[in-house]
C-alpha cells in the first residue's frame, strides 16, 4: 500500500485523519484496477488533469490526490460507492467529451450571453467564492422557451443538448481556474439570476433539463460547490426551493449550500470592491467587463481535446474512403 504519511502529506486542502488517509491510499493503489474496467481504458482524464499511476507523464500527483479525495469524500469515505463514482465519470467524460464543449465548440449568442465566469481575488467575504459561473437568465428574450430552443443536439457525434453542452463547458473552463491544493480556491460558487424573469411555474420540459442537469453535476462533480445563490428571485416564486428538493436527487448537504434571494445585492458575500452596482457593488461597470475571458485549459487537457481531433479526422478519413 502507499506510504500513509506520503498521502497524507500530499493533501493541502484538508487534514487528513489516518483512517480516511488509508482509503485514498486505496483508491489510489487501485487506479490500473479501476482504469481497467473502463469503457475505454485508455481515458484518464477528470477535470483536464491526468487520474493515473505516479510514473506515468502529465501525472500531478498533489492534484490527483486532491481529486480522487473529493471522490472519496462525497460518498462518505464508502471505498465501494467512490469506485462506482469514478468508474461512472471516466465513462462519461469519454462519451460526452465535456473538455470539448468547454474549449472546441460554438454556441448561440444568446447562450453566450447567459452566462459568465469570474474570479475575484480581494476581500471575497467567504472562502471558496473567488470563483464563480452565473448564470444570467433575464437575458434571454424568453426564458421560458430556453430548453425548448436550445434543447436539440449540437453535435451528431456526442450526447447533450445545445444547452447541456454550453453549460458543461461554462463548468469546465471554470474549474481551470480553481487551485485543488487550496482549501480556499478548490471550490466554485454558482449564482443564478432571474431579473425581470416571470417563473410562476415549471413546464415539462423545463423539468426533465433542470433535473438532467442536476443529477450530471451530483454524478461527475462531486465536492466543488461552495454556495448556489439564487438571487432576484420574485416573491411569488418562492416556490423554487421547494421544486429543486422535490427532484429527489439533490443532498440535503448540497442544499445547505443554496440561498434563495428577492434581491441581487450580494455584497455581503462577495464584498462590495468586486461587484458591479447591480449586485450591491462599487464597480461603474457590468458583470460581462469582470469576465475571465482567457481561461487556459491545462497541459494534460490539451493532449486529450488534440487527441479528440486526430480522432475525428480518421473517422473523416474512413467516411471519405
Amino acid at each position: 500500500m502507499s506510504d500513509i504519511q506520503a498521502v497524507k502529506d500530499s493533501i493541502k486542502s484538508t487534514k487528513l485523519s489516518d483512517e480516511n488517509a488509508k482509503k485514498l491510499a486505496v483508491i489510489i493503489d487501485g487506479l490500473p484496477d479501476i482504469l481497467g474496467q473502463l469503457d475505454n481504458p485508455e481515458y484518464d482524464e477528470i477535470f483536464g488533469y491526468r487520474i493515473n499511476v505516479a510514473d506515468k507523464e502529465y501525472v500531478d500527483v498533489s492534484i490527483r490526490n486532491e481529486i480522487l479525495l473529493k471522490f472519496l469524500a462525497a460518498d462518505g469515505y464508502d471505498l465501494d460507492l467512490a469506485k462506482e463514482r469514478l468508474i461512472n465519470t471516466f465513462n462519461w467524460r469519454n462519451k460526452f467529451q465535456p473538455l470539448s464543449a468547454a474549449f472546441d465548440e460554438n454556441f448561440h449568442v444568446e447562450l453566450v450571453e447567459l452566462g459568465v465566469i469570474t474570479h475575484f481575488n480581494k476581500d471575497v467575504k467567504l472562502p471558496n467564492l473567488d470563483i464563480a459561473t452565473w448564470n444570467l437568465y433575464g437575458n434571454l428574450k424568453n426564458p421560458k422557451k430556453i430548453f425548448e430552443k436550445f434543447g436539440g443536439k449540437l453535435h451528431k457525434d456526442l450526447p447533450g443538448s445545445e444547452f447541456l453542452r454550453w453549460r458543461i463547458g461554462l463548468m469546465e473552463r471554470a474549474l481551470q481556474l480553481l487551485d485543488f491544493t487550496n482549501p480556499d480556491l478548490n471550490r466554485i460558487a454558482q449564482v443564478h439570476d432571474y431579473k425581470n424573469v416571470s417563473i410562476l411555474r415549471i413546464d415539462p420540459g423545463m423539468r426533465a433539463a433542470t433535473k438532467e442537469i442536476i443529477k450530471i453535476f451530483g454524478d461527475n462533480y462531486p465536492e466543488l460547490l461552495s454556495t448556489k445563490f439564487f438571487v432576484n428571485v420574485p416573491l411569488l416564486a418562492g416556490w423554487v426551493f421547494t421544486f429543486l428538493k422535490a427532484l429527489g436527487i439533490i443532498t440535503e448537504e448540497t442544499l445547505r449550500k443554496f440561498q434563495v434571494l428577492n434581491h441581487g445585492d450580494l455584497s455581503k458575500s462577495f464584498g462590495a470592491d468586486n461587484l458591479p452596482i447591480e449586485y450591491g457593488g462599487k464597480l461603474k461597470k457590468d458583470l460581462f467587463a469582470l469576465e475571465v475571458s482567457n481561461v487556459k485549459l491545462s497541459e494534460y487537457g490539451q493532449v486529450i481535446l488534440k487527441r479528440i481531433g486526430d480522432e475525428e479526422i480518421k473517422h473523416v478519413n474512413d467516411d471519405v474512403e
